[in-house]
């Protein structure tokens, strides 16, 4: 079983109190529903000098280029975004760079998700259940759990986009670092 092939996948952000205050770098981690890891989503480079905006509440308003990295080190999925003042498109490119689609806030809950030629493909929850904000431990530590549950019928390039929405959604919603979404914050 891989990233694009689990019908289910935990989405694990840092917990805890001071990483909710205070993360400046984009970090997830994605298990299937056993706990094999999937992927890291990570940040290709870290805020530099925008860290001090990262550690307050216009960390969602700061450029994120995050990459999706398979356990093999391969990455599968690239996420931008510019800086933008209210809502933006995300793009999202496969491992390679060539352009799959975007991302776009559809309201406080749900993102829009459109083709490579701007055609939207529904939502985020019409592909999937989301769930965002669940509390858990994972190794001794907390979690922000979110779960994402595609429908098996979900084809490329909309399972792609699909799962970029989900691991993307804190920065999809301009809320960054600081602010994440769910019931659970701050998480400590």
């Amino acid at each position: 079983m891989d990233l694009f092939s689990a019908a289910t996948l935990h989405i694990e952000h840092p917990g805890g109190f001071r990483n909710a205050l205070w993360r400046t770098e984009y970090r997830v981690d994605v298990y299937d529903e056993h706990g094999t890891p999937l992927a890291v989503v990570r940040e290709r480079e870290g805020p530099g000098a925008l860290k001090l905006v990262r550690a307050t509440g216009f960390s969602g308003h700061t450029p994120f280029d995050l990459r999706v990295t398979l356990p093999d080190g391969r990455d599968t999925l690239g996420i931008e975004k510019g800086f933008s003042a209210r809502s933006t498109r995300v793009a999202v490119t496969d491992g390679a760079g060539k352009p799959l689609g975007s991302l776009h806030a559809r309201g406080p809950r749900d993102i829009a998700v459109s083709d490579v030629d701007g055609r939207e493909l529904g939502t985020l929850s019409e592909l999937a259940a989301f769930q965002a904000g669940a509390l858990s431990r994972r190794d001794g530590r907390r979690v922000r759990r979110d779960l994402l549950r595609l429908h098996r019928e979900l084809a490329a390039p909309a399972r792609q986009l699909a799962i970029a929405a989900a691991v993307a959604f804190d920065i999809v919603h301009n809320k960054g670092t600081t602010k994440p979404s769910g019931w659970s914050w701050p998480a400590g």
